[in-house]
């Protein structure tokens, strides 16, 4: 059994290692790219809530500490698949594009009484995107296409202990350390339209990153009674330095379509450059009910109702680009994120004579919605990512196991108050998979020969 699992976690951690993350957003051309979009099922069927979901068969890589939350023996290994279908809009001109993605991999653990850890990889930024504008010139009209590619992953690793655990209150502390890796280039080509427009002017600007990066967080739970609790959690990412390199070449082309034919005009060769990330805080609330829900008869249910609620912030006017000693200002504003979601399960002890359950009373149902405003703005005006999501937790029922399979959607838009400019309508479908050993098959458990 831990053969298997070790043999699909290196095979799945080398196949997102090499994945093509893709976007097919205009706005993944500023800094690094685009980092939102690509939820994992879990956490963005909730709103996006992703700092206060801490349960026992979920891997949260996203508050590193939840990892000593997991259930004790029972290792955990998670991935999930992430899809976003746009249709982009301006004025008369309608746009699709879609992108699909594995959002991460990873494996948690929880071990002694008090401690947790996890590693894995996933994505940090991606860059995708394709327009172009015209500008006359004289009698003739200049066309300037504008295209993005590339991505960037995280490597990480994470740790988290208890610093008060009695029992009714308990306040875990965890940090994540990871390595952020990978290239991005933006390429403009220029060329003239009508009966010469086979050659033209090509400009590549190609970023390498290879970065130290950590973050860290701190979940506070109170049990209020036997039916009430909550928990107060929060992350923190400081103002760090990405380190890397960056190259600028600019050809001629003798036929703008072909790389093959490209001239070099001029070439700066690998350029020390970094970048300055913004700070970010994240403050979340979760509050559990559980209840006894009468079933048939005699018999009865012990369910649950969770609200998760939480708020961003990003300072992103400390975002910068330096290059040979040139800082680049992009004029980012701060930003701030709200997210709200409930989680109604059923049936929470989804464990018990699980061969023999009712898998719709087993399911886990997720709902909730989110506000963001982006970082950049179109004429002075604010750009607003706003949605809803929903989604299923839905348990494998076999030997008690603590698999299960999480499914997300979320239907959103992203655009300002003036309708003529660019705005976004999208949809997200995200698939999750969790794996943990069945009861009989836990790791670190004495075992007593009769």
């Amino acid at each position: 059994m831990l053969n298997r699992i070790l043999s699909a976690f290196f095979i799945g951690f080398g196949f997102l290692a090499v994945a093509q993350v893709t976007s097919t957003s205009p706005y993944s051309y500023y800094g690094l790219g685009e980092m939102e979009g690509m939820e994992n099922a879990t956490f963005g069927a909730l709103g996006n809530s992703t700092i206060t979901y801490f349960d026992s068969t979920v891997l949260n890589y996203n508050n590193p500490a939840s990892y000593n939350t997991l259930g004790k023996g029972q290792p955990i290994f998670s991935t999930g698949l992430s899809s976003r279908m746009s249709n982009y809009y301006q004025g008369e001109i309608k746009n699709f594009n879609k992108s699909v993605t594995l959002n991460h991999f990873a494996f948690g653990l929880s071990f002694g009484k008090y401690f947790g850890v996890a590693v894995g990889l996933k994505p940090y930024s991606r860059r995708g995107y394709n327009f172009y504008d015209l500008q006359g010139v004289g009698s003739d009209t200049l066309k300037h296409s504008y295209s993005g590619e590339g991505n960037t992953n995280e490597a990480f690793i994470g740790f988290s202990t208890d610093l008060i655990h009695l029992k009714k209150i308990r306040l875990s502390v965890g940090s994540n350390i990871g390595y952020v890796f990978g290239n991005i280039s933006n390429t403009r080509m220029s060329n003239l339209v009508g009966s010469d427009s086979s050659s033209g002017g090509v400009y590549i600007t190609k970023n390498e990153l290879k970065a130290i990066h950590y973050q860290f967080g701190m979940n506070y739970n109170q049990k209020l009674n036997e039916q009430n609790e909550f928990s107060l959690s929060a992350v923190y990412e400081p103002t760090q330095d990405f380190f890397g390199y960056q190259s600028n070449t600019m050809y001629y082309a003798p036929l703008i379509s072909n790389p093959l034919s490209y001239v070099t005009l001029t070439a700066t060769g690998l350029i020390a450059n970094h970048f300055k990330v913004a700070p970010t805080t994240t403050l979340g609330l979760n509050y559990r009910f559980q209840f006894t829900d009468i079933k048939k008869g005699n018999q009865s249910r012990k369910s649950e109702i969770s609200v998760h609620a939480s708020f961003n912030t990003t300072d992103w006017t400390k975002f910068k680009s330096i290059s040979e000693g040139v800082e680049k200002d992009y004029h980012f504003q701060a930003t701030t994120k709200t997210t709200i979601g409930l989680q109604y399960s059923p049936e929470i002890f989804n464990n018990d004579k699980a061969a023999n359950g009712n898998i719709l009373e087993k399911t886990k149902y997720r709902f909730g919605a989110y506000s963001y405003n982006l970082p950049f703005t179109q004429n002075n005006l604010n750009i607003v990512d706003k949605g809803l999501t929903i989604g299923l937790g839905i348990p494998i029922l076999t030997q008690r196991s603590q698999s299960s399979v999480n499914l997300g959607f979320a239907f959103g838009n992203r655009g300002t108050s003036d309708k003529t400019l660019l705005a976004e309508k999208y949809y997200s479908i995200n698939i999750g998979l969790t794996f943990a050993p069945s009861i009989f098959e836990r790791w670190f458990v004495k075992r007593k020969l009769d």
